[in-house]
């Protein structure tokens, strides 16, 4: 059976096991010790999972997971980098490009500052009926700084933070210079989904 079937066959099984050591990942900066926290759930998935299927899949998920971690890692000259994890099939999950083949995602180039962008992702998540999942509100950060540039520069999620932290002590009550745009950004959200 390929990957591609067992993933399928296994999917919400990998997901829920998935979930809490992504959660993990994405919170660490250090490409080196996110691949460190992969290596170890394959180490602890060998032990844990019983069913051989199930193990599998799981093992063959985290090798694409650490293929893709692998380029930053790379990318930093880590003396204890290794080369990226190769396989004999092609992943055809749906996943992202870069979470199959290892290839770099380019990043959305944001060209206002950090506080418009929290701000906008703010009331994305807040307003239920445009449809972000409030599963992700916690690590909304991470997950912004992992696609998104601002003016070039790369984000990280403590600078993410520090700026949603400013907007709230600012004169404009938790609110950006030119708020009022990102305000129509919701109502055209919220028309284009009736």
């Amino acid at each position: 059976m390929s990957f591609e079937n067992r993933y399928r066959k296994h999917k919400t099984f990998i997901e829920n096991r998935w979930q809490p050591i992504d959660v993990k990942v994405l919170l660490e900066e250090d490409p080196e010790k996110k691949i460190s926290i992969i290596r170890e759930a394959k180490k602890r998935a060998a032990n844990e999972i019983q069913d051989q299927d199930e193990l599998l899949a799981f093992l063959e998920f985290l090798e694409g997971q650490l293929s893709w971690n692998q380029p930053s890692l790379d990318q930093n000259g880590s003396a204890n980098a290794q080369g990226p994890v190769q396989r004999n099939e092609t992943l055809n999950t749906g996943e992202s490009k870069a979470h199959t083949t290892g290839e770099p995602v380019e990043k959305i180039d944001w060209e206002a500052g950090l506080a418009e962008l929290t701000y906008m992702f703010e009331i994305l998540f807040k307003n239920e009926e445009i449809g972000c999942s409030m599963k992700q509100y916690k690590k909304r950060w991470a997950l912004i700084a992992k696609h998104f540039t601002v003016k070039g520069e790369d984000i990280t999620s403590e600078g993410l933070r520090h700026a949603f932290s400013q907007l709230k002590y600012n004169k404009m009550e938790g609110k950006p210079k030119d708020y009022d745009i990102y305000e129509k950004l919701l109502e055209l959200a919220k028309e284009m989904k009736d």
